[in-house]
C-alpha cells in the first residue's frame, strides 16, 4: 500500500506542477517508485536499464525546459485528470484484474507475489496518462501523459512469464523517443512564443 502511494503522490506532483523541470523530476520520482513496486521480479540488468530510460527522459525534458520559470498551469485539469484517472482505476482493476476471484491482500509494505500491487499502479499510470493527455493544452503535459502511461505498461510487462530483457530496452527506448519528440515540440512552441 506505501509503495502505491508514493506512486499517487508522485503522479499528482508530476500533473500539479506548473514548471516543467519540477514536473520532470516528480517523473522520475513516479519511476523510482513504479521500480520498487515490482523490484523483485525483475532482474538487476532489467532495473538498470528501466532505471537508466526514465533518468534520461527526465534529463531531456529538464533541459528542455532551459529555466525555472516554463511550464504550464494546470488549473483545472489537474482535478478533472485526478478525478478521471480515480474512477478508472477503480473500474479497471475491479473489471480487468487477473487475480483470482478472491479478495485480495496488499502487504503494506514489500514484495507483492500476486501482483496486485503492480495491476493497480499500472492501471492508475494508465488512465492519469490517458486523462493528462485529454486535458493537455501544449506539449508540456502530452509529454507527461505519454510518460506515465508507458510506465504503466512497463508495470504491466512485469506480469507477463516471459523473458523481460527485450520488452525492457524497447520501452526504455520508448520513453526516450517520447521524451525526444516531446522536448521537439516543447523547444518549437517556445521558439514561437518568443518570435
Amino acid at each position: 500500500m506505501i509503495p502505491l502511494a508514493i506512486i499517487a503522490l508522485a503522479t499528482l506532483t508530476a500533473n500539479g506542477s506548473r514548471q516543467l523541470r519540477y514536473s520532470a523530476v516528480a517523473l522520475l520520482g513516479v519511476s523510482l517508485a513504479a521500480n520498487f513496486v515490482t523490484a523483485g521480479q525483475l532482474s538487476a540488468t532489467e532495473l538498470a536499464v528501466e532505471g537508466c530510460g526514465a533518468l534520461v527522459a527526465c534529463g531531456i525534458l529538464y533541459v528542455a525546459a532551459r529555466d525555472q520559470t516554463y511550464g504550464e498551469d494546470p488549473g483545472w485539469r489537474l482535478w478533472l485528470a485526478t478525478i478521471v484517472a480515480a474512477a478508472a482505476t477503480a473500474a479497471c482493476f475491479a473489471t480487468l484484474r487477473t487475480a483470482n476471484a478472491e479478495t485480495p491482500s496488499v502487504p503494506l509494505f514489500g514484495e507483492d507475489p500476486t501482483g496486485v500491487t503492480a495491476q493497480v499502479a499500472s492501471f492508475w499510470l494508465l488512465s492519469s496518462g490517458v486523462a493528462i493527455l485529454v486535458t493537455a493544452r501544449t506539449p508540456v503535459r502530452g509529454s507527461l501523459g505519454a510518460l506515465l502511461m508507458i510506465t504503466g505498461v512497463e508495470l504491466l510487462v512485469r506480469l507477463l512469464d516471459a523473458p523481460q530483457l527485450g520488452l525492457t530496452v524497447l520501452l526504455a527506448w520508448l520513453e526516450v523517443v517520447v521524451a525526444l519528440a516531446g522536448a521537439f515540440l516543447i523547444v518549437n512552441e517556445r521558439a514561437v512564443r518568443e518570435a
